[in-house]
C-alpha cells in the first residue's frame, strides 16, 4: 500500500508557473524587436528560463518537504483501489476499475476566495460515485495515471493559461512598440 501526504503548495506552484511560462513567448518577442541583429542572443533565453524553473521547483519541493514533516497521509493506494481518509471527511474509497473519468482542476488563487488543486474521480454516469482529492501530491498524480489507464483524462479551467499568455504577449509587443516609436530626447 502506497501512502500520500497533500500538497499544499500544488495550486501555488501550479499557478506561478504558467504565469512564469506564459511570459517566455513576449520575452522572446521582446528580444527580437529590441535586438534586431542579435536573435542568437534568444539561445540564452532558454537555459535561463530552464534554471530558474529548476531554482523555484527545489525551492517549492524544499518547502513542501518540511511541511510535510508535520501533515499525515491522507490517500492509500493499494493494488485494486484508492482511500481517502482526513479529519473533515468521511472515509471514501473507490476501485480503480470504477474509474472511468479523471477531472483536473487546478485551483485559482484569488483576493477574496481561492479554490485547491483537485483531482475527481468518477464512475461511469459522472454523479453516482465520486472521489475529490484536494491537493494532490505529484507523485500520487502519476500513479494514479499509471493506474486507470481506461479512464478518460480531462483538464478544467485551462482557457485562462491560453488568455494570459495572450495577454503578456501582447503587452510585451505593446511595450517594444512604445519604446521603438516614442521620440527619444537628448
Amino acid at each position: 500500500m502506497k501512502k500520500y501526504k497533500s500538497n499544499y503548495l500544488f495550486t501555488l506552484m501550479f499557478q506561478l508557473y504558467n504565469m512564469y511560462l506564459s511570459f517566455l513567448p513576449g520575452i522572446c518577442l521582446m528580444w527580437i524587436a529590441l535586438n534586431p541583429n542579435e536573435i542568437e542572443g534568444l539561445i540564452y533565453i532558454f537555459p535561463m528560463y530552464l534554471v530558474l524553473t529548476l531554482f523555484f521547483l527545489i525551492f517549492g519541493n524544499v518547502i513542501h518537504f518540511l511541511i510535510s514533516l508535520f501533515t499525515k497521509h491522507k490517500v492509500y493506494i493499494d493494488e485494486e483501489s484508492i482511500t481517502i481518509q482526513g479529519k473533515k471527511i468521511v472515509t471514501q474509497s473507490m476501485k480503480f476499475k470504477d474509474v472511468k473519468n479523471v477531472v483536473f482542476d487546478h485551483g485559482t488563487i484569488g483576493k477574496v476566495s481561492s479554490t485547491p488543486c483537485s483531482i475527481t474521480l468518477f464512475d461511469h454516469d459522472y454523479y453516482s460515485n465520486s472521489l475529490v482529492i484536494e491537493n494532490p501530491s505529484f507523485f500520487m498524480i502519476c500513479e494514479l495515471q499509471k493506474r486507470c489507464k481506461n479512464a478518460k483524462f480531462k483538464f478544467n479551467n485551462y482557457k485562462w493559461y491560453i488568455i494570459w499568455c495572450c495577454i503578456s504577449t501582447a503587452a510585451s509587443i505593446a511595450f517594444c512598440l512604445f519604446i521603438h516609436l516614442a521620440p527619444t530626447y537628448s
